[in-house]
């Protein structure tokens, strides 16, 4: 019998799996969704925050307004991630763990990288503009703002942290829009403020765990850290934290609702449980993943939120 087994060129063409594209594509595809930092979504539900100032089970007109908002959020913050990622590209090259990101690491393309920036850039606005004037005008300050802050206001020590900590803010403006609640009404202002001692807490906490983690070439991967010691920067957590449990103690003290009270001790446990966590876990830096893999952190979140929902739900239908 005649034997058709193929050779050469054509054995290549042959046996040349079709499958290899598809996997290939689907590696690409789960790069680009960890270029775009689906975790970090967890940031924009800030704008959600304001229906609690509603002090009362909000309708669906309020909650469907606020996740409309929040993905706005989503698509820019992510469009923003990849602008940082390709500005840094030669640094995160040489980082002990930035490296492994997906441009970095060679795994998203340098074209693909531009394309999905701007595709999500493009719907952010466009969207945002069609949804709420404000809030696109909003949604542009935070871009404009992080532009400036990957080119030169990362470089400047503590004006960094209070830029990243801008960002909140403007989500937590952004829900007060949805809701029309005004902004500076005191109550709402102290909650600001809380927010903004929170995330400067946050932020100045994952710059010493990075001082911690990096030693002497810190600075060489965050310039804004040059001329600071981890102790001074211990120094400035206490502070923070103090500053935003007082803060927290304020809005509660000229806020309508007394019964809130009861939030504070859960609030104090989460904002010392971070700090454990951000000084002895192996997760330190990384404040979403400290929210994702701890359970008491997680634990407290919800039941800071139960707290919340069951005095508005008092408010309604019994008060």
């Amino acid at each position: 019998m005649k034997d058709f087994r193929p050779s050469g060129e054509t054995a290549i063409r042959i046996s040349a799996n079709p499958t290899y594209t598809l996997d290939a594509g689907s590696k690409l595809f789960r790069s680009i969704i960890q270029l775009i930092r689906v975790k970090q979504w967890i940031k924009n539900g800030f704008v959600f925050v304001p229906l609690l100032f509603v002090f009362a089970l909000p309708s669906f007109s309020q909650i469907a307004g606020c996740a409309v908002g929040a993905f706005l959020f989503c698509l820019v913050s992510s469009s923003v991630y990849i602008m940082n990622d390709i500005f840094d590209v030669a640094k995160d090259r040489a980082h002990p763990v930035k490296r492994n990101r997906p441009i970095a690491s060679g795994a998203v393309p340098l074209g693909a990288a531009y394309l999905v920036f701007g595709l999500l850039l493009t719907s952010s606005l466009v969207g945002a503009f069609f949804f709420d004037r404000i809030v696109a005008l909003i949604i542009l300050a935070y871009f404009v703002i992080n532009i400036a802050y990957t080119i030169f206001l990362k470089k400047l020590m503590f004006i960094d942290v209070f830029t990243i900590s801008l960002g909140f803010i403007l989500r937590l403006c952004a829900g007060f829009r949805i809701l029309h609640k005004p902004v500076y009404e005191s109550c709402n202002v102290w909650f600001i403020l809380f927010v903004m001692f929170l995330t400067l807490f946050i932020g100045i906490g994952k710059r010493c765990s990075e001082m911690k983690l990096l030693g002497n070439d810190s600075t060489g991967f965050r310039e804004s850290l040059n001329g600071c010691s981890i102790a001074q920067l211990e120094q400035l957590i206490i502070m923070l934290m103090t500053c935003t449990i007082m803060s927290y103690a304020i809005f509660i003290y000229i806020s309508e609702v007394k019964a809130l009270f009861i939030t504070a001790p859960v609030l104090m446990y989460g904002i010392f449980r971070y700090h454990f966590l951000n000084e002895k876990s192996t997760i330190a830096g990384s404040p979403e993943l400290i929210v994702y893999k701890d359970r008491p952190m997680r634990t407290c979140l919800l039941l800071w939120a139960v707290l919340f929902i069951s005095i508005c739900i008092v408010r309604t239908y019994v008060a």
